[in-house]
């Protein structure tokens, strides 16, 4: 008969034994703080393979975000590892939360997000085979599904369309960056109200007007049907030529900004519209829901009806604060430097107007009304019409320095003159 010690070691053995088997199941799930492939030794054929990340921090007792970045190329790829390495998961896999892509010290509530890197084996991107991919993933880390996203470039900013106009298969997308998206024009889109999928989802559009690959004349009439059936979205033309995903040159704090934009939203609920101020920072949402304001202080996402508290510099280059003005909402009280602003249902940049005699408004191929305008008045450029076909025509509005413009492929656009010199082109077409 065996003796009590025997027995009580024998019982730790199957304990430890237990513990190794959990935690050998636990990794074959997810690997905290480093990319976890799975194949299709592990899915059906008819499954994308993909890497997903997860926080070295994550606690599965949480509801995640996730992120879904689309590669691109013509070919397919035939394993996780072709897929691993993007702009997103760069920003992640050294586990410091202050340099994710997204994060912000100023947003409460926030604590990580997972990512996934798919890949698919033939030219487009599938939202059938999206919707497959995201319940297995929901099966294997905790998810929540009102906080779903989507980006890619070229030809997954085309699978990015796709997904978002694959809604009505029973997935939600909280928000979604298309990327230099190639083949716009085989995207199927709704015709009305009813059968355009993506009026619940925010949309921003990232596109150089000079890609000679990912045609822009493509890409626009897309984002305009989202527009016109009630969808919210922004549209960034990346400066430069080529087939590019994102400015040149340093753009990790512009690329923050995105995926904070995303990361705010959540499905279902008001849309959270962008706030920017040109010169000062906002401090505080002192009334709202789900604020979200960046790590800049220099920009926030909102809901209609939020008010925010806003602050300038008393004097730019020695010059006296006069006034914020904005093209939408509303300050209570707009002649003091720190105030509060009430957001609307619409994207805004907010500028404190300083004293000055040196403000002054260039416009290169259009027309401006008022055609002198001073530091605060609320302008209109208009492009000139072609008068013949020997004209280059019109394709965007650029800034130099820069400042909001919210389609600026419309002929016409209005912007908030600032208390500098600015100057406004009305770029032509690629030829």
């Amino acid at each position: 008969m065996p003796s009590k010690k025997t027995s009580s070691h024998k019982v730790q053995l199957l304990l430890m034994i237990f513990v190794l088997m959990a935690a050998h199941s636990l990794g074959n799930d997810y690997t905290p703080g480093a990319q976890h492939n799975y194949t299709h030794k592990e899915l059906p054929e008819d499954h994308y393979q993909y890497s997903v990340w997860v926080p070295k921090n994550y606690d599965k007792s949480r509801k995640y975000a996730v992120l879904f970045y689309l590669h691109g190329g013509g070919r397919g790829r035939h394993h996780p590892n072709e897929g691993k390495r993007n702009m997103i998961s760069r920003r992640l896999l050294d586990n410091q939360n202050w340099s994710d892509a997204g994060y912000s010290g100023n947003a409460h509530g926030q604590y990580g997000y997972i990512h996934v890197a798919p890949v698919k084996p033939i030219a487009r991107w599938n939202a059938k085979k999206f919707k497959r991919l995201l319940n297995h993933v929901m099966s294997k880390v905790n998810i929540d599904e009102n906080r779903v996203y989507v980006t890619g470039f070229s030809m997954g900013g085309q699978g990015t369309w796709h997904v978002g106009c694959g809604a009505n298969l029973g997935y939600k997308i909280a928000a979604m960056i298309p990327l230099g998206a190639w083949g716009c024009n085989e995207v199927k889109r709704g015709k009305t109200p009813e059968t355009c999928y993506t009026t619940k989802t925010p949309v921003w559009v990232m596109h150089c007007p000079y890609d000679n690959v990912s045609k822009i004349s493509e890409q626009i009439p897309l984002f305009k049907n989202h527009l016109k059936f009630g969808g919210y979205g922004r549209f960034t033309m990346i400066p430069g030529r080529g087939h590019i995903s994102r400015p040149r040159g340093n753009d990790d704090e512009g690329l923050s900004m995105r995926v904070a934009w995303m990361l705010s939203q959540s499905y279902g609920t008001p849309f959270n519209y962008v706030i920017q101020t040109n010169g000062g920072v906002i401090l505080e949402a002192i009334k709202g829901e789900r604020a979200f304001i960046g790590d800049t202080s220099r920009y926030g996402f909102f809901e209609p009806g939020t008010e925010v508290s806003i602050t300038a510099p008393a004097t730019r280059d020695n010059k006296p604060f006069i006034r914020w003005v904005a093209l939408n909402g509303t300050f209570s009280d707009p002649m003091s430097r720190r105030t509060t602003y009430k957001t609307t249902r619409s994207d805004s940049e907010l500028f404190p107007i300083y004293e000055t005699d040196s403000a002054k408004l260039t416009v290169i191929g259009g027309t401006s009304e008022p055609k002198n305008p001073r530091p605060g008045d609320i302008v209109t450029v208009t492009a000139n019409k072609d008068e013949n076909s020997n004209k280059k025509g019109f394709l965007f509005w650029a800034t130099d320095p820069p400042i909001e413009i919210n389609q600026p492929y419309n002929r016409s656009v209005k912007f908030c003159m600032p208390s500098t010199e600015i100057k406004v082109t009305a770029n032509p077409p690629l030829k």
